[in-house]
This record gives structure tokens, C-alpha cells and sequence, in this order.
């Protein structure tokens, strides 16, 4: 159906009669599905959020996924029902948690500091995450996407210390513990994920960089 609708998109209103094919025609229509894909899981997640006065709190959860998520990269979910289910968690887990548990500052502070320290081996080791369909090749953009999370996440963590919410700054914590775990080989495995150095197709491209 995702694949039907997507299609249309690009054949009926995007290039309505124009010819577009070949690798060209595969960017496209890739960019269009995880586009139809995404839509309804964010407007479930909009609408649950109105509906229990937490859109402040979710937007929050999106500013990690932008200013983290988006840098680092992570595993993907196979299906849509699993993306469904991974993203609904990864937007209301931080909420719940922050609502029922409110951490001693000077606690939260040392844990702060603790995951300041694991993301940035996290970085170091895994970054970026990338996959088969997305594919990060060349090495210079690879290590300036290293040096743009260990900016991104050095600068979260300051926010997170002096910022005067603790409930927010809990919020951010959990948001980016979560981005760190997808971003482990053990989340590839679960979801069943490659990264492109895994790919037959783009191993020759790593394997030329270490000769």
C-alpha cells in the first residue's frame, strides 16, 4: 500500500507528464515512502500528545531527535509496524519517566556527566550510524559527523546541567540515552539493520580505504 501510494505521488503530482527513472527515479521515490511512512506515526503521536497537554514535553523529545538523533545517525525498524511501535516509545518514555520520577539535582547531575562521558565513546566507536539504504562512504564525512556529535552532545550536556527544569533536563537525559542505544550494534541486530560497511554493496568502498 505504502509503495501504491507513493508511486502515485511521484508519477501523478510530483512528475505528472514527465519521465523520471533510473537512479534518479530510486532517490526520489525512496525520500516519498519515508515520508508516507513517517505521517501517520508523528500525527498519532501529535494527537495523543494534545489530547493529554504534553506537545511542550514531545517537542522537547524532537529536539534531541533533531539536534542528536539526526547528527549520529542509529538502526531503523524493518516494518512499519515496528517503526510504529519504537518511535511511539522513544517520544513518551522520556515523558513518563520525568513525570514519576524526579531526580535529587546533585544525583542527576553525576548521572549527567556519567552519559556525557559513555556518549562520547559511543561516538567515538559507532558513529555514524548509518545503513544500507542511507550510506555514509566517504571518510572525511564520517569523522565531521564525529566531530559535530561530540559538539552536539558536549552542549546538550551543558543544558542539561544548568537548565533550571529539572523535569525538561530529565526529558533530554532519557531522549539521548535512547539515541545512544540505537546507535549500538545490538540495536542493528535486534531490528535486523545493516550498517553500509556490512553491505556487500559498499564493502569494497572500506575495504579500498584501509589498503
Amino acid at each position: 500500500m505504502v509503495e501504491k501510494i507513493s508511486c502515485y505521488i511521484l508519477d501523478n503530482i510530483l512528475y505528472k507528464n514527465e519521465e523520471i527513472t533510473g537512479d534518479e527515479r530510486e532517490i526520489q521515490l525512496f525520500g516519498i515512502t519515508r515520508i508516507v511512512e513517517d505521517t501517520p506515526k508523528y500525527l498519532f503521536i501529535f494527537l495523543v500528545g494534545l489530547l493529554l497537554g504534553i506537545l511542550d514535553k514531545l517537542a522537547i523529545v524532537l529536539l534531541i531527535s533533531i539536534c542528536y538523533k539526526a547528527i549520529v545517525g542509529g538502526a531503523h525498524a524493518r516494518t512499519n509496524v515496528q517503526c510504529f511501535i519504537i518511535s511511539s516509545l522513544f517520544f513518551f518514555i522520556p515523558i513518563l519517566f520525568a513525570n514519576y520520577i524526579v531526580l535529587d539535582k546533585t544525583l542527576f547531575d553525576s548521572l549527567v556527566i556519567i552519559n556525557y562521558v559513555l556518549s562520547l565513546f559511543i561516538i567515538y566507536k559507532y558513529a555514524p550510524g548509518d545503513t544500507e539504504e542511507v550510506p555514509i562512504l566517504k571518510p572525511k564525512k564520517r569523522k565531521m559527523i564525529k566531530y559535530i556529535g561530540y559538539a552536539s552532545i558536549s552542549i546538550l550536556t551543558l543544558v542539561m546541567i544548568f537548565f533550571p527544569n529539572i523535569v525538561i533536563a530529565e526529558i533530554m537525559f532519557i531522549s539521548i540515552i535512547e539515541c545512544n542505544l540505537f546507535l549500538t550494534n545490538t540495536a542493528y541486530k535486534l531490528l535486523k539493520c545493516k550498517h553500509s560497511y556490512e553491505s556487500e554493496e559498499f564493502k569494497q568502498y572500506f575495504n579500498s580505504y584501509k589498503e
